[in-house]
């Protein structure tokens, strides 16, 4: 019998259709390789700049911006669903390292450090409608910081610890955002300038890591939680240490925890690790792909930007942005 050539054509592709669904499908058809990728590069190099999100957006502010060791005024902006950089006004002050807040939509500069190492107590405001920087209630002199770990809260923000013109603080203060006055939460159980921080849903404050020195000489581990008001007597908490010591992380809160990437333990690193505040757990993540220090992070929807930083190797600052999204090499399942 002499087959037709449609009939010949049909048999041909039901067989290569059955040998296809015989074959192993990919473990991650859609996952990258990598957890870390290369975002829009910034419009300047950043080293010690004031970093923070709201909404969609990162903003970087304030550091270094030249192997020089000139301080920059420059603020930009990036919304993290377009591909470019947009520019703000520019701050006020030179500083480095300075304490920068987002509140809905309000950016907050609260002190910070200047090019010869003094720390400042002034601070300011800059509002979505507003024409440029204007100044609020500054921290009183005795309380001057930068490098301090930031937190906020709707209607609140913390810093928690940071460097005086003399060293780190264990002191910690609070921003009343509605009244414009500053108090005091408790002390931490030692000094910390650089460390990385959390505000838990329930009101509870993580600080983990950090220096026991202004520079990176005496990095430490420890982490402490202080619980919310009210609850139980407000008194800082032993919590697990971090694997190993670090300070100058960029860290932000990815999927309700913790992120710490980066920083000096006392060498540059690249060290990644996660800690979950509701089961005091450590977890390591997927190595940055560089080394960075002196850098800082804003977490926007599942993901860590990590701007800028020292490149250690050329020790000079960059203007890298890198992204770390722990969810893009997921396995996805049809």
């Amino acid at each position: 019998m002499t087959r037709s050539p449609a009939l010949v054509a049909l048999v041909a592709l039901v067989a290569l259709v059955a040998l296809g669904a015989c074959e192993p499908a990919p473990d991650h058809p859609d996952a990258p390789a990598s957890a870390w990728r290369l975002g829009p590069a910034m419009p300047r190099r950043a080293l010690d700049a004031g970093v923070a999100a709201y909404g969609l957006r990162v903003v970087v502010a304030g550091g270094f911006d030249s192997a020089a060791g000139h301080v920059a005024a420059r603020v930009y902006e990036l919304d993290t669903t377009l591909p470019g950089w947009s520019r703000l006004r520019d701050a006020p002050v030179r500083w480095t390292s300075p304490n920068l807040a987002a509140v809905g939509g309000t950016v907050y500069l609260l002190g910070g450090i200047d090019g010869q190492g003094i720390a400042h107590a002034e601070a300011f405001v800059l509002g979505p409608l507003d024409g440029g920087w204007k100044p609020i209630a500054a921290m009183d002199p005795g309380d001057a910081r930068g490098a301090s770990g930031v937190a906020t809260a709707p209607g609140r923000i913390y810093l928690l610890g940071g460097a005086s013109s003399t060293g780190p603080l264990a002191s910690c203060l609070e921003y009343n955002i509605a009244t414009g006055e500053w108090g005091r939460l408790p002390d931490l159980p030692a000094p910390r300038a650089h460390p990385a921080v959390m505000r838990r849903l329930d009101g509870t404050l993580i600080v983990a890591g950090g220096f026991e020195s202004l520079d990176a000489s005496q990095p430490r581990a420890e982490v402490w939680a202080l619980p919310p008001p009210g609850s139980v007597e407000q008194a800082w908490q032993s919590r697990a240490a971090a694997s190993a010591p670090r300070g100058g992380c960029a860290y932000g809160v990815v999927l309700g925890q913790l992120v710490c990437a980066g920083g000096d333990g006392p060498a540059a690193s690249t060290l990644v690790e996660s800690y979950d505040p509701y089961t005091d757990v450590w977890t390591a993540g997927e190595a940055m792909p560089v080394a960075r220090t002196g850098t800082q992070g804003a977490a926007v929807g599942g993901r860590l930007y990590v701007l800028g930083g020292d490149d250690p190797l050329a020790r000079v600052a960059t203007d890298t942005l890198y992204i770390y999204a722990p969810l893009d090499t997921a396995v996805r399942r049809f």
